[in-house]
């Protein structure tokens, strides 16, 4: 569902707005800010997964688990490559 919003922008970002409109083919204003709203929101939630891989590897107990769940599939991954 769309819903209307409002937004007070800088006249050269706009400006700049406009013509990537115009270079890139969108179709309209909203459409490139709504790209450009979603492309912004991708990158935060990529940064925060990778902010929490980080962490976890950092984690002595998270690595452990880690280390222990690879040697109880190890049998397992052998048994693929025989495929």
């Amino acid at each position: 569902m769309s819903v209307k919003a409002t937004f007070v922008l800088d006249d050269t970002v706009l400006q700049q707005a406009r013509e990537c409109i115009k270079e890139n083919g969108f179709k309209s204003l909203s459409a490139f800010v709504e790209r450009a709203i979603r492309d912004e929101l991708d990158k935060l939630r990529q940064e925060k997964i990778r902010a929490a891989v980080k962490s976890a590897a950092s984690d002595p107990l998270f690595m452990a688990d880690l280390m222990e769940i690879q040697s109880d599939f190890a049998h397992a991954d052998l048994e693929g490559e025989a495929l």
